[in-house]
């Protein structure tokens, strides 16, 4: 059952040549939470950290799936209100759409975001449903390398980018809070 959306924007800037290919994530908050039927308490996502790729040169790349400069320190914060819940969660990441620029430039298909080397444009597990719940009330943060998987940016497809070269663009992620089973 999902309990709690969060939609966070990915804004990136596609350049040939010697300039920067740039892209990072803004946190938007909204309410929500799960609760646990054993307990007062309840957990929710606080933030979730921009997702930044940093500089890449397209015409000389040699990672054509570069990973998220900030793997290790970017992060979803989550907040448990309840001391010893005994109630189990997930959270799912899903590039919601394309990527924009006074409308689609380029189709999130064609140039996708991956979680642990799957594609986001369909709802993956960030943190698999079943997990338990945080054992401490207040803030607990899952790192985007969490379970040593990584975010990165698809450049292997044949898709055409030539509409998103030398434009600022800007993608939907959106993170699903649920309770577990």
């Amino acid at each position: 059952m999902t309990i709690y959306t969060k939609t966070i924007t990915a804004a990136l800037a596609l350049m040939l040549g010697a300039a920067p290919l740039v892209g990072t994530v803004s946190a938007e908050t909204s309410d929500g939470t799960v609760t646990f039927s054993n307990e007062t308490g309840a957990l929710s996502i606080d933030s979730a950290d921009d997702i930044t790729f940093g500089s890449i040169d397209l015409a000389s790349v040699a990672d054509f799936t570069p990973t998220a400069t900030n793997q290790a320190t970017g992060k979803v914060v989550l907040s448990q209100t309840a001391a010893n819940p005994s109630g189990t969660y997930g959270i799912t990441v899903q590039q919601t759409g394309g990527w924009m620029s006074g409308g689609e430039q380029v189709t999130a298909a064609n140039l996708p975001i991956q979680y642990d080397g799957t594609s986001i444009t369909a709802a993956q597990d960030f943190v698999a449903t079943g997990t338990s719940a945080p054992t401490t009330r207040g803030l607990s943060d899952k790192n985007f390398n969490y379970g040593s998987k990584d975010f990165t940016l698809d450049l292997t497809g044949s898709g055409n980018l030539t509409n998103a070269v030398n434009k600022s663009l800007t993608s939907e992620v959106t993170w699903t809070l649920t309770e577990g089973v």
